[in-house]
């Protein structure tokens, strides 16, 4: 029998993630590795990053590339529903109905992209073709997102519109690889 939350346990749950996202806003991934080269990559949105990690000559996990395009869609479909929309049509700014609730479920969506897009980007680094045209702007997605929405619960969008950019970005150049990236946002950001 499935159990449901009740709202006030939901809200709660939203609100430690709020806090969760503010904490870890200024922490950056350490992901790199010793081994690897210093790699600087420019993909096809402009976007130029020096990261430490080496492209593989060829896939070094079995559907890179299905795993790749099914993460990136989930955690572009949540920025753009919890996030990026609610930026657009006023939704975080003082005194708007619902504004609490609206960072709530920004600050847990901002958790949620982060996961997606880090999962998105080892996939990427998994083929070749990928790893070079949206690696390095995938962890730069990752970098902005919470800094985005704590930014944002000042009145500063500008975070947001420079997430939405890179967003768009490696959109762009994952469909230019022949890899379209459908944002779903109807992504489960709770677990449930």
């Amino acid at each position: 029998m499935r159990t449901t939350k009740s709202p006030v346990l939901k809200l709660l749950t939203a609100l430690i993630a709020v806090a969760l996202v503010l904490l870890v806003g200024g922490c950056k991934d350490s992901d790199s590795d010793s081994s690897s080269a210093k790699t600087t990559t420019t993909n096809a949105a402009g976007v130029s990053s020096g990261d430490d990690f080496s492209c593989p000559e060829s896939n070094t996990i079995k559907f890179a590339k299905t795993k790749f395009v099914t993460h990136a869609g989930l955690g572009f479909g949540a920025f753009h529903r919890y996030i990026y929309k609610p930026a657009k049509n006023g939704g975080f700014k003082k005194g708007a109905d619902g504004r609490i609730k609206a960072f709530a479920k920004a600050g847990l969506a901002a958790l949620f992209v982060k996961r997606e897009v880090r999962l998105a980007a080892e996939d990427a680094k998994a083929n070749p073709t990928l790893c070079k045209a949206v690696a390095a702007p995938l962890k730069s997605i990752s970098d902005k997102i919470s800094d985005a929405v704590s930014k944002a619960r000042n009145g500063d969008l500008a975070g947001v519109e420079d997430v939405e950019k890179s967003v768009t970005g490696v959109m762009k150049s994952s469909k230019d690889q022949g890899d379209e990236i459908t944002p779903d946002e109807n992504a489960d950001i709770t677990g449930n």
